[in-house]
């Protein structure tokens, strides 16, 4: 390779590392499974399952993470608090049915069936495990927590309003901030030893490890405390917006998770990794929200660009710029197509299968408090339509949209102007500009979602599955019709898709007669949907695109969505040596894939 050429490639390699770099500076789905925000798509305490979740803290530092768990209807909120991790930390908990109560603990009218137990030590506000501890097994110790119903029958939105509505859906987990090294807050979180108390001469409390203390922080979120630093962040939630201050600063990320979905009747467990989102926000004090509110949410962050990957023929990321930061963290999960596997083989076991398909942030485009709150934004005009935006790149000192703007004047005067223009503005004159959507209607559910969300916000579809050798279904009334959903909708064209509708945050689909997760009907609705086709065998794949609908601002198509699909073996009776018999099932999951298109930006 000759000199020039040598220089150009090196210099390629620069521009495509720089690239790369930036996405830091931008919301990205991690492929390595690390994050700032952890999206897990599926949780069930329907049908004799339970779920075990973890998350895990690499980093060198303790953090302050809120947990939401949203019930799989519209996403309303069932529960919500802040996690306190120490460096190097895992919290783990479970979602069951039915769960033990403490004698201590009174039942309020919008507690459900469905708890959250927590056998992990690590600090919580409200403190879980430590307030309500129940005896689950002889030392086995735990904080049981009931999800709460109120969101949905305290304020209705037209879907069920039985407490089992809250039994299955998706959580998140957002890093709200990284806790300050040395700081008080720091050692109350960090796990230490904590030696024995003897009284007389005899161990009264046996020396254990532990957190420093975590009702330190409970006092700190406590308003009217006596204590140095008693109600401090309560103090600053309440004058500064809900959020504190004190002892955590930026976000620095490095989570990871996952879940386990855990039949022990019949002695099957389907387990996921968390999807990780990085770059969702870099604001210098973090995001460290009162407990008891729904922020931070997946719209909390400061970070608006997104870095798309278009895989084949593109095989490059794409920086695309939005004007709220939910949609940023859309355009990571946005996908035209959803593929996976099925198998509903009698023989040799007994096959089912059934795909999660979830949409994480569907609420803000779909339920109405979502919408009105997304359309007061900054920099929005009064007069409604689009403003423009330059992108943040160098010769623009790397402004993004929620920095404020560098000193604009209108010709001839010293009045500065709440947008860019072409006025004195020096030093930005070769900044480029992109147009940025607003939402100026609240009677619409916002793009790329088409249906507000009254007992169902339904989008429509289609899906076509093939058998293990390229065929589609073989009906000869309906050469080339693909496989329909029951009920059937209306009879489509020969050769063409039949179209059907997902109407929820969390969709089961099912694959023939057979049931994995036993997904119920809930005051006549259900998350489930079944799929009828002519094959035992063989792969599918989802077209949310079909009927040109589903297209964000800046073009991409299909809608945000994020699961997998679970397969499960029935294996009859086994004989053991002694004679007993014993009902085997065996299990997987199977991330969904998928493909990213984008289409000319819709201004």
């Amino acid at each position: 390779m000759n000199r020039k050429n040598l220089t150009a490639a090196v210099l390629a390699g620069l521009a495509g590392a720089a690239g790369l770099a930036g996405t830091a500076q931008a919301v990205n789905l991690n492929p390595d499974g690390l994050g700032q925000v952890l999206i897990y798509p599926y949780y069930t305490a329907n049908g004799g399952n339970s779920t075990l979740l973890s998350v895990v803290n690499t980093t060198d530092n303790a953090k302050a993470v809120k947990v939401r768990f949203l019930e799989g209807f519209n996403s309303r909120e069932v529960l919500d608090f802040n996690l306190y991790l120490s460096h190097h930390d895992v919290w783990v908990a479970g979602i069951i049915a039915n769960a033990p109560q403490s004698a201590d603990y009174t039942p309020s009218e919008w507690d459900t069936d469905t708890s959250l137990v927590i056998t992990d030590d690590s600090c919580t506000v409200p403190y879980l495990f430590g307030d309500y501890p129940v005896e689950l097994a002889v030392g086995l110790l735990a904080g049981v927590q009931p999800f709460r119903d109120y969101s949905y029958t305290e304020f209705p939105d037209g879907g069920p309003t039985s407490q089992q509505r809250a039994a299955e859906g998706h959580f998140e987990i957002i890093e709200m901030g990284t806790i300050e090294p040395g700081s008080p807050a720091e050692k109350a979180i960090t796990h230490v030893l904590h030696p024995a108390v003897k009284k007389d001469g005899e161990i009264v409390e046996p020396a254990y490890w532990g957190p420093g203390d975590c009702e330190t922080l409970v006092d700190w979120w406590t308003l009217g405390g006596t204590g140095e630093n008693d109600g401090i962040w309560a103090g600053e939630a309440v004058t500064g917006g809900l959020q504190a201050y004190s002892y955590t600063t930026r976000n620095s990320g490095g989570l990871f998770g996952g879940a386990a979905i855990i039949n022990v009747n019949n002695g099957a467990m389907f387990s996921y990794d968390a999807r990780a989102v990085q770059g969702y926000d870099k604001t210098d004090d973090g995001l460290h929200y009162i407990p008891g509110n729904d922020k931070p949410s997946l719209t909390s962050g400061n970070q608006k660009t997104a870095y798309v990957f278009f895989g084949v023929p593109q095989n490059k990321s794409v920086a695309l710029q939005y004007g709220f930061s939910v949609d940023a963290v859309s355009a990571v999960f946005m996908h035209e197509y959803t593929m996976n596997e099925y198998t509903t083989a009698d023989s040799p076991a007994e096959a089912a299968t059934e795909w999660v398909v979830t949409f994480p942030t569907k609420a803000f485009y779909v339920d109405v408090p979502y919408i009105d709150d997304e359309t007061e934004v900054i920099y929005q005009p009064s007069t409604g339509g689009t403003v423009a935006k330059p992108i943040g790149l160098a010769e623009c000192n790397y402004w993004v949209p929620g920095n404020t703007y560098p000193t604009t004047t209108a010709p001839g005067t010293d009045t500065p102007i709440d947008a860019p223009g072409t006025y004195n503005n020096p030093g930005w004159e070769d900044c480029p500009y992109v147009a940025v959507e607003f939402n100026t209607d609240p009677t619409n559910a916002r793009p790329p979602f088409t249906e507000f969300y009254d007992g169902g916000a339904c989008e429509a579809v289609t899906l076509v599955a093939y058998d293990r050798d390229e065929r589609t279904a073989s009906n000869p009334d309906k050469p080339g019709q693909p496989p329909v959903v029951s009920p059937a909708p209306p009879l489509t064209p020969p050769g063409k898709e039949a179209p059907f509708q997902l109407c929820n945050e969390t969709n089961v689909l099912r694959f023939g007669s057979r049931s994995v997760f036993d997904t119920p009907e809930i005051d006549g609705d259900s998350l489930l949907v079944t799929i009828d086709q002519d094959f035992t065998e063989g792969w599918a794949w989802i077209n949310y695109f079909a009927d040109t609908d589903h297209v964000d601002s800046r073009g991409l198509v299909g809608l945000p969505v994020t699961g997998f699909a679970a397969q499960q073996y029935e294996n009859g009776y086994l004989q053991n040596e002694e004679g007993l018999t014993v009902k085997a099932f065996y299990g997987g999951t199977f991330q969904h894939k998928g493909n990213v298109r984008k289409i000319k930006a819709v201004d």
